[in-house]
């Protein structure tokens, strides 16, 4: 029996390893270039699944940093595709609404007296943040710092004990089966004037922007947020957080393979209506090349996407398709360096 059993948990063990190692692929799949942030979620899910995270607090609570555009809010989307019924089945709170001390109230609650207080109403769903016993809770609460001084004392009581008592004072919703996410930009103001000074000098130099850009990346990304965190939370609010998860600016290999991720994407959605679209590879390097810009991250690239290789196919589809049924190609193509598309039925 006891060889058994040591079978028994040696296998176990087996299919757990390959099921986070499934898992971490799947995210570096679609979170490009981000690789230590997704490590540190990965580590996260290893301590709650192996029970060796603080039963009193939340499975884990995770501060992403970053520019804009380099995938936070992604990673959390996707974390919650693998853990969730999909990316969108998460309680997502953007801070940016809670600016004003008046809106504080809809983060606990209207305290005792005030309209609303008997409804408990908050922007909490319950069943997304509790749970249940197979299923955890993803909770993002982006662009943290925007939030009113007052939604942050508020936020302290979700990170210290994972529990959010009410302001009626009756009614609690427990995070403690669930992964707490807070993302913030701050810092990121600071590295863009880093990177713009830092461009000036390589023009004086004549030096590639890439090289300066690997300097200012190791040297001194880390320092200017941390120092931009600390700057802004109290300590008893860093205090509370497991991990702070430092997320890279996009460099060009890294826009090149989100270009070509979201072509890829493109053809599947153009797929799925009967029209078939063949890019071509010199189309796609273009992209990425138009779309590279380390200030905006991937937005910028989207936009680039949308308007030179999502409109022309749309205008093509338009021009030449009756039926919705009726299949179609759209070929797309360099023509005098510009992104050009065709159709055939």
């Amino acid at each position: 029996m006891p060889y058994l059993t040591d079978m028994f948990h040696e296998q176990n063990r087996t299919v757990n390893t390959v099921t986070r190692d499934a898992v971490a692929q799947r995210l570096r799949s679609r979170v490009i270039g981000q690789d230590p942030a997704i490590d540190a979620v990965m580590r996260a899910l290893v301590l709650a699944r192996a029970g060796a995270h603080d039963p009193s607090r939340p499975l884990a609570n995770l501060l992403l940093v970053g520019p804009t555009g380099v995938g936070k809010t992604e990673l959390v989307r996707r974390l919650a595709a693998e853990l969730r019924s999909g990316p969108d089945d998460l309680c997502r709170i953007d801070m940016n609404s809670l600016a004003q001390e008046h809106y504080a109230a809809s983060f606990s609650g209207a305290p005792p007296g005030y309209a609303g207080s008997k409804e408990a109403f908050t922007l909490f769903d319950r069943t997304t943040v509790e749970g249940d016993p197979y299923t955890p809770g993803i909770v993002l609460f982006d662009e943290v710092e925007k939030a009113h001084p007052t939604v942050l004392r508020a936020l302290l009581q979700v990170l210290d004990s994972g529990m959010l008592r009410l302001a009626s004072g009756q009614q609690t919703i427990s995070f403690r089966n669930s992964y707490v996410f807070l993302t913030s930009n701050l810092g990121s103001a600071e590295l863009a004037r880093r990177r713009g000074s830092g461009w000036r000098r390589a023009l004086d130099r004549v030096v590639p922007l890439d090289r300066v850009t690997g300097r200012l990346t190791t040297r001194g990304t880390k320092s200017a947020v941390d120092k931009a965190l600390r700057g802004f939370f109290d300590p008893e609010f860093l205090n509370r957080i497991d991990e702070t998860v430092q997320f890279s600016e996009l460099d060009r290999p890294a826009c090149a393979r989100i270009t070509a991720l979201e072509v890829e994407l493109l053809i599947g959605r153009m797929r799925r209506r009967s029209v078939s679209v063949e890019v071509s590879e010199q189309v796609v390097a273009l992209l990425a090349e138009r779309g590279f810009d380390p200030v905006y991250g991937a937005r910028g690239l989207r936009r680039v996407l949308r308007t030179e290789l999502a409109v022309p196919v749309a205008e093509e589809v338009a021009r030449h398709r009756t039926d919705a049924d009726t299949p179609l190609t759209v070929t797309v193509a360099l023509r005098n360096g510009q992104v050009h598309a065709t159709s055939s039925a």
